[in-house]
C-alpha cells in the first residue's frame, strides 16, 4: 500500500524541520507534544467498535450474552487472541452510542468488562544532533557501524556476550508498526510474522518505528555490516498492530498482537508504545502473557514528566526509562515510582525499513526515545532467558533490578528506577538467583 501524498508531504516537512532544528521533537502522525495527552480514549475512539470480555466459562453464544448483544444490535467482528482470552470486538449500528452499549453489556453478569476501541498513536520520536562514537574494546563484533553504538559500551554488552549471545530458540515478540523482514540485518532473524490488525502475515513497516526497535533488540551481529543487536542469536516474532500505512494502532490490534506473541512462543514481548489512558483489553492481554511466563517490557513514555503510561505501569511489567550518551536520564524520559530500570535511549543507531516510511530514514539511522531504551532491555531479557529458559517472570525482573548500575540518588529513585541496566552484571546475577541466591530486592519500590 502506498503512502498518500498528504502523509508523504507532511513527513518530508517534518524531516526537513528536524534537520534545521536539532533536538526538536519529530512527531509521527497522530503523535503529540509533551503538553498534550497522547491517547485520550474519548477523543480517539474508533467509531462504532467496542471490546467485550466474557467471564471464564461463558461464551458469546450463551443465553446471557446473547440477550445483551441482541438488545444493542451488536455484530461480532473478530476474536482477540485465542478462545482462552474470552475477548472479542463488536460493531454497533451506525448512530448508536458506544457508551450506552458498553453500559448495557457491563450490566450483564456474563460480561467481565466492555470498553470502546480507541487508538494509541505510535510514540513521538526525537531527532538528536549527536553522533556518538566509541572505541570497540575487543574484536567482537565486526559490524561496520558498531563504533557508533555507544549503548553497548555503556551497558557492558561485550562482556555479557562472553557469557551468552543468546539462543535461536528464544523468541522476541516485537509488537509494533511492523518489521522490514527483507532488511539484511534482520531477515535471518525473523521466525514468524503476524498482522494483528487484520489477521494476515503482512508486516510491512510503513512507519519505521518497529524496524528500528527490532534492530536494537536483535539485529544480526558480527556479520560485517550495519549494527549489533543486544541479543545477537535470538529470533524475532514480527507483530504489526496497525493497518496498512497507518500510525494509529487501536487497542484491539495491540491486545491481539500481545496474545498472539504469547501463544506463539515469545519468551519476551517488547511494547515500545503506551497511553495515559488504560485499555482494559491491553491490560488483560498483558496479564495473559505474564500468566504464560512471558516477560513483558514496556516504554515509560517521552513526556518528560512524572506521568504514568499504560501498559508500562501495570504490575509485573518491566517499565523502562531512557538515559542519554552522558549516561544520565534523558530529558524527555518519563519518571516516577513505577519505573523499573533505565537503558540507553538517545541517539540510538539501528535498522530502518528499506522502503519509504513516516520517520523518513531508510536502511539505518538514529533517533531517540524511551521506545529505543525498551528493546535494549528486551534484548537483555532474551539473553537471560537463553541461559535460563524457565526462569519466572518475577525473577527476571529482580535480576534486572538487582544488577543495574545505580544512578542518581543511592538506591531506588524516581528518575532511574533501580538504575541503568548492565548486560554482564545481569547475566551474572541471573546465575546467582538461579542457583538459589538472595532474591530480596535491593530497595523498596512502589511497583
Amino acid at each position: 500500500m502506498k503512502l498518500t501524498k498528504s502523509i508523504a508531504a507532511a513527513t518530508l516537512a517534518a524531516v526537513a524541520a528536524s534537520a534545521l532544528a536539532a533536538c526538536q521533537v519529530q512527531t509521527l502522525p497522530g503523535g503529540t507534544n509533551g503538553s498534550v495527552v497522547q491517547s485520550q480514549a474519548a477523543n480517539n475512539q474508533v467509531a462504532g467498535k467496542l471490546i467485550v470480555k466474557y467471564r471464564a466459562g461463558v461464551r458469546n453464544a450463551s443465553a446471557q450474552a446473547a440477550s445483551s448483544l441482541s438488545k444493542i444490535g451488536a455484530q461480532h467482528v473478530r476474536a482477540i487472541g485465542s478462545s482462552a482470552t474470552g475477548m472479542e470486538v463488536l460493531q454497533v449500528p451506525a448512530g448508536q452510542s458506544v457508551a450506552v452499549a458498553v453500559q448495557t453489556l457491563e450490566q450483564n453478569p456474563a460480561v467481565e468488562f466492555a470498553e470502546p476501541v480507541f487508538t494509541i498513536p505510535f510514540p513521538k520520536v526525537l531527532k538528536e544532533d549527536g553522533n556518538p562514537s566509541v572505541p570497540a574494546t575487543n574484536a567482537y563484533p565486526n559490524d561496520s557501524m558498531f563504533s557508533r553504538q555507544y549503548s553497548h559500551l555503556v551497558a557492558n554488552s561485550q562482556a555479557g556476550w562472553e557469557i551468552t549471545k543468546g539462543s535461536p530458540r528464544v523468541l522476541i515478540g516485537i509488537v509494533d508498526s511492523g518489521v522490514d523482514i527483507t532488511h539484511p540485518d534482520l531477515r535471518a532473524k525473523i521466525v514468524d510474522t503476524f498482522n494483528a490488525a487484520d489477521n494476515t502475515k503482512d508486516v510491512k513497516d510503513f512507519v519505521g518505528h518497529g524496524t528500528h526497535v527490532a534492530g536494537i533488540a536483535s539485529a544480526m551481529t558480527n556479520n560485517g555490516m550495519g549494527v549489533a543487536g543486544v541479543a545477537p542469536e535470538c529470533g524475532i516474532l514480527a507483530v504489526k498492530v496497525a493497518p496498512g500505512d497507518s500510525s494509529y494502532p487501536s487497542t484491539d490490534g495491540i491486545a491481539n498482537g500481545v496474545t498472539w506473541a504469547a501463544d506463539h512462543g515469545a519468551a519476551v514481548i517488547n511494547l515500545s508504545l503506551g497511553s495515559r489512558t488504560e485499555s482494559k483489553a491491553i491490560t488483560d492481554a498483558v496479564k495473559y502473557a505474564l500468566s504464560k511466563n512471558v516477560v513483558v517490557v514496556a516504554a515509560s513514555g517521552n513526556d518528560s514528566g512524572n506521568i504514568m503510561s499504560y501498559p508500562a505501569v501495570n504490575p509485573g511489567v518491566i517499565a523502562v526509562g531512557a538515559t542519554d550518551k552522558n549516561d544520565v536520564r534523558a530529558r524527555y524520559s518519563n519518571f516516577g515510582r513505577w519505573i523499573s530500570v533505565t537503558a540507553p535511549g538517545s541517539d540510538i543507531l539501528s535498522t530502518f525499513p528499506l522502503n519509504s516510511n513516516l520517520i523518513g530514514q531508510t536502511e539505518y539511522g538514529q533517533i531517540s526515545g524511551t521506545s529505543m531504551a525498551t528493546p535494549f532491555v528486551t534484548g537483555l531479557v532474551a539473553l537471560i532467558r537463553s541461559k535460563y529458559p524457565t526462569m519466572p517472570v518475577v525473577m527476571v525482573k529482580q535480576t534486572l533490578e538487582q544488577s543495574a548500575d545505580d544512578k542518581g540518588k543511592p538506591g531506588f529513585d524516581d528518575e532511574y528506577g533501580f538504575g541503568r541496566v548492565n548486560v554482564a552484571r545481569a547475566l551474572t546475577r541471573a546465575a546467582e538467583l538461579q542457583a538459589g541466591g538472595d532474591t530480596a530486592s535491593p530497595a523498596p519500590a512502589a511497583r
